[in-house]
């Protein structure tokens, strides 16, 4: 029986995977050690690392200091960022990208919504609001009546207060949302050969510069209240990198071309701008680069 068993059957003796290596012949050490190819036969992992690959010191100096660490990425990905995408370690450790992330984000968040809460406590008052949104004169313009305005005013004010206090909970959505867009546009453009994780590794990664340059424009226009124009000129600055980055780190990881990247790469690059355009048109009263609108139907609050 035990014969029996051992024996292996003509039929499978072709399609049994190799148990060395392809390109050194060297046995493989476990599984972990080996490298699945889809066209090729399996590698091991030292030969499967590409020379032109580069590795992120957010996922290699481990035990450094952390600042330090996100610092030099965060300089990796925007001065050589098809080399950080070539080669993927997997499982993905998605705390550490959302942990870099956070990192690069949350500060200068926090820094404009201590400042507004400080304006706020200094302020005589609740009084008039200072920054009508141009949404709510949209709304207004459509709106059966003018009782509308008022109510829709405040609603504004309430959301731009919780769309501001719930970017923490933004950034992990962005990051999930964003490597499911992208992934399910790899799996309907022709397969994805890496996992959804590998997918969602290369979103994150691709948007920290953007989201560095979303950190700041959220302190302009929270904190200083900067004009529109400059408003619209960062974030359409964060948008193309952002376009760009997502391209090359989708094109890397899945080791396709890069033109299919740049089309995959429209969909969480449409998500990110289109969240990130309508924060901000929530906080400006007029268009970038328009003339305010005439305001009537606003009215300070409270309304009794």
């Amino acid at each position: 029986m035990a014969a029996t068993a051992s024996r292996a059957a003509p039929g499978n003796s072709a399609t049994a995977p190799p148990a060395t290596c392809a390109r050194c012949g060297e046995p493989f050490a476990g599984p972990e050690d080996r490298r699945a190819q889809l066209r090729a036969p399996d590698l091991c992992r030292a030969c499967h690392l590409d020379p032109r690959a580069r590795s992120l010191p957010l996922e290699t100096e481990i035990g450094k200091s952390w600042v330090i660490r996100c610092a030099k990425t965060l300089l990796r990905l925007i001065t050589s960022p098809s080399a950080c995408f070539r080669v993927v370690e997997e499982p993905v450790s998605h705390a550490r990208i959302l942990a870099f992330l956070a990192t690069l984000r949350l500060p200068l968040w926090l820094l404009a919504l201590g400042w507004a809460g400080i304006a706020g406590l200094l302020a005589d008052g609740p009084g008039p609001l200072k920054r009508p949104s141009i949404l709510v004169e949209l709304l207004a313009a459509a709106s059966p009546g003018p009782g509308d305005a008022p109510l829709g005013a405040q609603t504004a004010d309430v959301l731009r207060l919780w769309l501001l206090l719930l970017v923490p909970v933004g950034l992990p959505m962005l990051y999930f949302f964003g490597g499911v867009l992208a992934h399910m546009g790899m799996a309907l453009t022709g397969g994805a050969r890496r996992s959804i994780g590998a997918t969602m590794r290369a979103v994150g990664l691709a948007l920290a510069p953007s989201l560095t340059l979303v950190a700041i424009s959220d302190l302009l226009v929270v904190g200083v209240g900067v004009e529109p124009e400059i408003w619209i000129v960062l974030l359409g600055v964060a948008a193309l990198l952002g376009a760009v980055l997502l391209a090359l780190a989708l094109a890397r990881t899945h080791s396709t071309s890069l033109i299919r990247g740049l089309l995959v790469a429209g969909l969480p690059a449409v998500l990110f701008a289109s969240i990130m355009i309508g924060r901000g048109l929530l906080e400006y009263y007029r268009l970038p680069f328009m003339p305010a609108p005439e305001i009537e139907s606003y009215a300070p609050y409270p309304i009794r």
